[in-house]
């Protein structure tokens, strides 16, 4: 007994259910709550470094210097929580874009949905490759075979049927449908699912670190341990010369602060968070921060046609029934077609969303065959399956002993299941190689009878059909995938087109893109392929453009053979069989609209339009995301050096402390910004998809990188050197030499700030956060140097000063950028 009727529930029945039961997910335990990242960010090295020197500063009774402390441990923290809390919500926004989609039937309507959304008593439409998220159990079934490896460990699939007994009727969370389809009804969602008892075991399974992140952890290692060595030494000099162990354990301190790289995770995982997001919000979803890494390097993209270069929206506009053609697209009639169309509806499924058989249901209803067979019975059906890309549907009409079994699919091989008059199946065969060159996707319909269906619905051996015809369909190019394809040529990124139709087909539309020039060798079919060994298929795989009738098992062997020959391969793919493939690839990109969820979850990106125009702009936003991550971190490195420089002049030279940890506080609240945030945002160079990819082994940050930061840092330290150099030589108080030392650094660091954004950067390439930021950097500037009383809580002079007169002119640079933009927008 069901609790819902066929036609599922209502829209107020499954509403009413979510908000009883709660959405169909399991707890999370990678979330970060409030608690844990403020708790994260509390026990942060630069963190714990400003309490100590409070604490310090507390003990030698400079109790207002303490509370200054206190209160910049609240800004730090606050900005370190901010910016972890915005990281955490992008990735959460991500993590419901990625997550698992299914068809249900809700007044007698099918939807599609996310799967977080079903409830108790859905009815659920079961597809092959689906990954199931929800309990259920099996109202019908046709050839249903399940993976439930992930529950039990059985690795052999488990066939499944209506109202069988014990688990043969019932679908658990976490298995994959392997094959075959069916209909079921939801008894179990979120953690009241068998996925629930085994999700605490996977949640604590720990994804493996990426290049970039390992590059970083070591570069953090080896500056942490320069830092630690050069700030014991710094105290110890400095304690010895000036007699006071307090004042050189300040003097550590402050040095620590200023070498302490904690800037470098946050610009790891502010800048990929982000990128994730403006990637999803180009319709490309990033399921692993590998991927953007690979982006940058990627040298071949390996696509499909239908529905990646071609919009999937087929339409019926040619038929042939051996004797004439017609295009009922062009409202020629298709009356005389009928018996061509009715094998073509038998053989097509009766409820699906495939485009070919909607297209066919499509013009068999404008033809007069909108009721189907009457009286016929539908038995058995097989879909397409490795070697035979054909559908078989077995019927009974009514009275008659055999059953007639009706096959659509690819034409040469269904022709070859064919037998009738030499002549006319040389006929067939003409018009299907006319078609095809002119871009159509040809498929062929026979029938035939037997007394009975073979073994999985398969036909039996020695049975021989009688050809119907044939159907012509068009799927358009989309209209910007040839200046993809040149951008992609531009970029040194070789498209390769693999698909499994015809090779005639292919290459009409590989013309029309401009993929190929024509020449027979830029074609090679899947037949030709199976002939050749790996070290053939090696030797000529960078000279095709097209493959043709390709399987899934021949999309590895073309992956494995290009990654032979140096390639970093990108590989789109929407089956379960593509799987393979897509996990082989250095970049396997899953289709969003049509994929299954085996191969989202096999993929590190979703094309969630399904368009290689949006693959193209992810190659672009990879170059970009990775170029601007490697100048936010010469940024990092330079930055430090006049701060550390500054910070040893005393230890070096003697003389007042010119760089107090309120400075460094300053300092910080500047950096964290500029590094995480202004980077970011900043747009792709011009040249950067006129440009060959980067190396593979390319490092994020070489020691030829490190160098030429180090060098500017150097040249800006000089800069501030000379500074204090003029100040003493004018007899400038102690407070005097601090307010140049830090307006000298400030303004050093704007400049590397400019400087590391690009020297190209025009009129046209408006960085709004870095705008911001100046006018915010302009504004506390004036603060401390304007406004009497500031500036003597941070050991500056307590009078105005003429430093304060150089802010005008960047701040109103600043805010006059800002308000073109808002006024442009």
């Amino acid at each position: 007994m069901t609790d819902n009727p066929p036609q599922g529930l209502t829209d107020a029945e499954a509403a009413q259910r979510l908000r009883r039961d709660g959405p169909n997910v399991l707890p999370s335990v990678s979330r970060k709550g409030l608690a844990r990242i403020a708790w994260s960010a509390l026990t942060q090295p630069m963190f714990l470094l400003l309490l100590a020197t409070a604490a310090l500063y507390a003990l030698l009774g400079s109790l207002g210097d303490a509370g200054m402390l206190a209160l910049s441990v609240l800004l730090v923290g606050g900005l370190s929580i901010y910016q972890e809390q915005r990281t955490e919500r992008v990735l959460e926004a991500l993590k419901e874009l990625s997550s698992p989609r299914c068809t249900v039937v809700r007044q007698g309507r099918a939807l599609h949905i996310a799967s977080r959304d079903l409830v108790r008593g859905d009815r659920l439409l079961v597809n092959e490759g689906d990954r199931l998220s929800a309990d259920a159990r099996i109202v019908e079934a046709v050839g249903l075979q399940v993976d439930e490896s992930l529950r039990t460990g059985e690795s052999m699939p488990q066939g499944k049927h209506a109202n069988g007994e014990g688990e043969g009727g019932r679908l658990f969370a976490g298995s994959l449908v392997v094959r075959g389809d069916g209909v079921a009804e939801v008894t179990g969602t979120g953690a009241h699912t068998a996925l629930g008892a085994i999700h605490r075991s996977i949640s604590q399974l720990a994804p493996r670190a990426s290049r970039l992140q390992e590059e970083l952890r070591q570069l953090v290692g080896r500056v942490a341990w320069l830092a630690a060595f050069t700030c014991v030494v710094a105290a110890t000099v400095f304690a010895l010369r000036e007699g006071s162990w307090a004042q050189g354990l300040l003097v550590g301190l402050t040095l620590a602060m200023s070498l302490i790289p904690e800037e470098f995770a946050v610009v790891w995982s502010v800048m990929l968070a982000l990128g994730s997001w403006r990637l999803a919000r180009s319709n490309v979803l990033t399921r692993q921060p590998q991927a953007i890494e690979a982006l940058g390097t990627t040298t071949v993209l390996c696509v499909d046609k239908t529905g990646t270069l071609t919009h999937n929206r087929m339409a019926l506009t040619a038929l042939h029934d051996m004797e004439a053609e017609c295009n009922p697209g062009a409202g020629e009639p298709a009356a005389r077609f009928h018996r061509l169309l009715s094998g073509a509806l038998r053989a097509s499924s009766t409820g699906g969303v495939e485009p070919m058989d909607h297209a066919v249901r499509a013009t068999a209803q404008a033809a007069g065959l909108a009721g189907g067979d009457a009286g016929w019975t539908a038995g058995p059906r097989r879909g397409i399956r490795d070697g035979a890309p054909y559908v078989v549907h077995w019927w009974q009409a009514p009275g008659e002993a055999a059953q007639t079994v009706a096959v659509k699919g690819a034409a040469e091989a269904v022709l070859a299941l064919c037998d009738a008059e030499p002549a006319l199946m040389q006929r067939l065969r003409e018009t299907a190689d006319r078609w095809s060159t002119a871009g159509l996707r040809v498929l062929a319909v026979a029938e035939g009878h037997a007394a009975q269906a073979g073994d999985d619905a398969a036909l039996p051996g020695g049975l021989r059909l009688a050809p119907l015809g044939l159907l012509g369909f068009m799927d358009p190019l989309r209209a910007e995938v040839p200046g993809a394809i040149e951008e992609c040529r531009r970029a040194g990124v070789r498209v390769v087109m693999i698909t499994g139709d015809a090779a005639l087909t292919a290459r009409a539309i590989a013309q029309q893109a401009g993929l190929i020039d024509g020449s027979e060798w830029q074609v090679m079919s899947g037949k030709a392929l199976a002939t050749m060994d790996d070290e053939a298929l090696g030797r000529c795989v960078r000279d095709v453009q097209v493959f043709a009738r390709v399987d899934p098992a021949q999309k590895l062997r073309i992956v494995r053979a290009l990654q032979q020959k140096g390639d970093i391969v990108a590989m789109t793919g929407d089956g379960v069989n593509d799987a393979p493939a897509l996990k082989a690839a250095d970049i396997g990109v899953a289709m969003g609209l049509r994929g299954t969820d085996v191969a989202r979850e096999a993929a590190s990106l979703v094309l969630l339009d399904d368009n290689f125009a949006s693959l193209v702009e992810a190659v672009r936003a990879g170059r970009r995301i990775f170029a601007n991550l490697r100048k936010a971190l010469g940024y990092l490195f330079a930055v430090h050096v006049p701060i550390v420089g500054v910070a040893l002049i005393p230890v070096v030279m003697g003389g007042p402390v010119l760089l107090l940890p309120l400075h460094v506080v300053l300092l910080e609240l500047l950096i964290d910004p500029a590094c995480s945030l202004v980077f970011e945002a900043e747009p792709a160079p011009d040249d950067s998809m006129t440009v060959p990819p980067r190396p593979r082994g390319d490092a994020l940050f070489s020691i030829a990188s490190a160098a030429r930061a180090f060098a500017m840092g150097a040249l800006v330290f000089v800069g501030v050197a000379l500074v204090q150099w003029g100040c003493r030589a004018l007899g400038a108080t102690h407070e005097e030499l601090r307010m140049a030392s830090l307006g000298s650094i400030v303004l050093g660091n704007l400049l590397l700030l400019v400087w590391f954004r690009g020297a190209s950067v025009r009129l046209t390439h408006t960085n709004t956060v870095f705008n911001a930021l100046l006018v915010g950097v302009c504004v506390v500037w004036g603060m401390l140097t304007a406004v009497p009383g500031v500036g003597a809580v941070f050991g500056l002079p307590d009078t105005s000063s003429p430093w304060a007169l150089w802010i005008v002119l960047p701040a109103g640079w600043s805010l006059w950028r800002l308000f073109a933009i808002s006024k442009r927008h």
